[in-house]
């Protein structure tokens, strides 16, 4: 059935790709907002395109962000349940800013983004053009395997985010040899600039390049998008301020939730009993950082074994606190809209680096064998 089903979407010019670099796979149809848009913008064609990758897609993504998102926000029912997309619909914005990390809209411009299944002008989703978002990906992937540097001035957002400058939003570092301290740093910065979106802190059209938050103009200061163009491009359904402040979450709790994948985050085993500083107001602090890993020179498949359905279930019946658990506090703080000057220090102890905390590198368990 696999072979079929791949074959099938050969002869629709669809690739099927192993895993890209994010930590605990995605659901490729997300939640109601997602199918909206594809409603919305696809033709029939495109629209039979679309059927035929998502279920491509789905044969190598599991709902597990979805999950862990799920129980952050107090789902206790089993794996069938809380991994639903539609479970809890009050949390379809949480959902979709967890999908944003792995999915940032994007577009192409006349006479730029020349790949099957493209339409410069059109914003560009999986779920609403999945050929080209297929192929982007896949270009994206070989050009970082060639050295090349990918940023604002050479990539869109799915390519940096994946290969590229933004690879922080996946709690990993761009490429090997990176201090833990310097993508801790880019991290702490973007769980700032979020968590004081979802404050209500600033308006949607304050352009990014000018929010005040160290360390967030590098990465956005060459574009003039806006907030909500960072976040809402081709996406009407998320274009208020509550929607809005619950996809900012939602994008922070993705990369939380990365750092607790081994693929990704090299974490001491916590010992249930050292505390965060008394600034974090003595929560039990998670495992300590020994190294963020590097994409690029990982295996995709040992990788992509860390995303699964199975990986979380270990980290969460695992010594405590867990993913769901660290996600959990920082939903009390959301809930209550508690000031960036009390969350980051929680923050801070979450991303804790340990005394021996080693650079960058692919990690041994994930590194691509040489070729000879």
């Amino acid at each position: 059935m696999k072979f079929k089903l791949a074959s099938y979407l050969s002869v629709l010019g669809i690739t099927l790709l192993p895993p890209p670099a994010v930590a605990f796979k995605l659901k490729p149809e997300g939640s109601f907002i997602e199918r909206k848009l594809a409603n919305r913008s696809q033709s029939y064609w495109e629209k039979l395109l679309s059927g035929s990758a998502l279920k491509g897609i789905d044969k190598i993504g599991e709902s597990v962000h979805e999950e862990i998102t799920n129980r952050v926000l107090g789902c206790e029912g089993d794996e069938d349940i809380c991994a639903a997309p539609d479970y809890e619909p009050k949390n379809a914005y949480v959902l979709a800013g967890g999908r944003w990390n792995d999915d940032p809209p994007f577009r192409f411009e006349k006479d730029q983004g020349n790949f099957g299944g493209c339409e410069p002008g059109s914003t560009v989703r999986l779920v609403t053009f999945p050929r080209c978002w297929a192929n982007v990906f896949k270009n994206g992937k070989k050009r970082a395997g060639r050295g090349e540097v990918l940023n604002a001035d050479n990539a869109p957002l799915l390519v940096r985010s994946h290969f590229g400058d933004l690879q922080f939003l996946h709690a990993m570092a761009n490429r090997d040899s990176e201090s833990a301290s310097d993508v801790r740093n880019r991290i702490i910065a973007w769980a700032e600039f979020t968590w004081r979106i979802a404050l209500g802190e600033f308006s949607l059209s304050t352009r990014v390049k000018d929010v005040p938050v160290s360390g967030i103009v590098e990465f956005f200061g060459t574009k003039g998008w806006s907030i909500q163009d960072l976040f809402a491009l081709g996406n009407p359904h998320v274009r208020k301020p509550e929607n809005m402040s619950e996809l900012a979450f939602g994008s922070l709790l993705h990369v939380v939730e990365d750092s607790f994948a081994n693929g990704h985050v090299e974490r001491a085993m916590p010992d249930g009993q050292e505390k965060c500083p008394e600034a974090a107001n003595g929560y039990t602090m998670p495992g300590k950082i020994k190294e963020f890993h590097s994409y690029v020179n990982q295996d995709s498949s040992r990788h992509g074994d860390d995303d699964a359905r199975n990986a979380f279930s270990a980290n969460w019946s695992g010594p405590r606190p867990n993913v769901v658990d660290v996600g959990r506090t920082l939903n009390d703080f959301f809930v209550r809209r508690a000031p960036w000057s009390e969350v980051k220090p929680y923050i801070e102890c979450i991303f804790t680096l340990d005394t021996d905390a080693r650079p960058a590198s692919a990690g041994a368990r994930y590194t691509k064998a040489r070729a000879f």
